[in-house]
């Protein structure tokens, strides 16, 4: 008889471990799930952003050079790379304006 109650007193401790276990899931896969949303969105940014940097073609703009030049400087990337730097400039020159935040400049 006593037998009976200890494996129920086991049992409903093992039942409450269980949802201790899956709550402690549940809140891992909210988390997770927070960071995807967050992820999506950023690479939405991203995205916005590399559309708005297709129109930068350095090569265009100098005339000057030689073909052979502008070719190869578009073969390396330069439009990309003077797009990296405009778009790390205008976030510098941003965080500048609010007050508190001058890191290092």
């Amino acid at each position: 008889m006593l037998n009976f109650f200890i494996e129920m007193w086991n049992g409903f401790v093992d039942f409450l471990w269980q949802i201790v276990l899956s709550f402690f899931d549940i809140l891992k896969d909210f988390f997770f799930w927070i960071m995807e949303q967050l992820f999506t969105v950023g690479i939405l940014l991203l995205d916005g952003v590399g559309s708005l940097m297709s129109g930068l073609n350095v090569a265009q703009y100098i005339s000057g050079l030689p073909p052979e030049t502008a070719h190869t400087m578009s073969l390396i990337g330069i439009s990309e790379a003077m797009g990296m730097v405009i778009t790390c400039l205008g976030i510098r020159f941003l965080l500048q304006l609010i007050p508190f935040v001058r890191w290092g400049s």
